[in-house]
């Protein structure tokens, strides 16, 4: 029994010597806040029963911008034959807020509208049905961001967290040489998220949504 309280005993020394160590000394700078994380988008996946690209006449349609998972980046481009393109040119310009479209560019014989996707078979359809109007081709592309803006925000995520122990790492710096560590972690930090926070804007602006420049003929 009494070799049984020695052991105990010192034990309990040892891991009150161990737990002194971890608490003590300066704050310790990370050598490097590395902001590298994985591809969250796996754990993101749409629903392979949607099709979001029907191929009727090369029409288009979306879930809601709001409710969809994923990130669609389209642009193209529609050729009518409309006799006087002047005119043609205006009249579209008017329909614009019917399609909930900002008019980006235009010019006596075509129109430039960013608009979202889900009204692009509008367009198409209000094109087709104008009298005088014929719209002779057009071509879509599309690009899928979805894993860019998930792993963007997971990266914003991850440095966000760094930004916090670093601040945390400040409070107790006991030397000048340690405060300008943490000064120029914190700085990297921040340029590094405001990067990504500028990627993350971009997709925001233009998932969902489609340039679309209309030619008149």
């Amino acid at each position: 029994m009494r070799k049984l309280l020695m052991c105990t005993v010192l034990a309990l020394s040892g891991m009150g010597c161990a737990t002194t160590a971890s608490s003590g000394g300066p704050a310790q700078v990370p050598a490097q806040a590395n902001m590298d994380v994985e591809d969250s988008s796996a754990s993101r996946r749409a629903d392979p029963g949607i099709n979001f690209n029907q191929d009727i006449r090369g029409r288009f349609t979306e879930a809601p911008l709001e409710g969809a998972d994923l990130r669609i980046e389209r642009a193209g481009w529609i050729r009518v034959d409309a006799g006087e393109e002047m005119e043609a040119s205006k009249r579209l310009r008017r329909l614009a807020p019917t399609f909930d479209a900002t008019v980006m560019a235009f010019n006596s014989h075509s129109v430039t509208f960013k608009m979202p996707s889900a009204k692009l078979e509008m367009l198409l359809e209000t094109i087709e049905n104008t009298a005088g109007w014929e719209m002779d081709e057009f071509d879509f592309s599309a690009w899928d961001r979805t894993g860019e803006y998930f792993s963007t925000e997971a990266r914003i995520e991850s440095g966000n967290a760094v930004k916090a122990r670093l601040m945390k790492l400040l409070e107790t710096a006991q030397t000048m040489d340690e405060v300008l560590k943490i000064h120029t972690g914190l700085e990297e930090i921040q340029k590094q998220l405001d990067g990504f926070s500028g990627q993350l804007r971009d997709i925001q602006l233009k998932a969902g949504r489609v340039d679309v420049v209309i030619l008149f003929d």
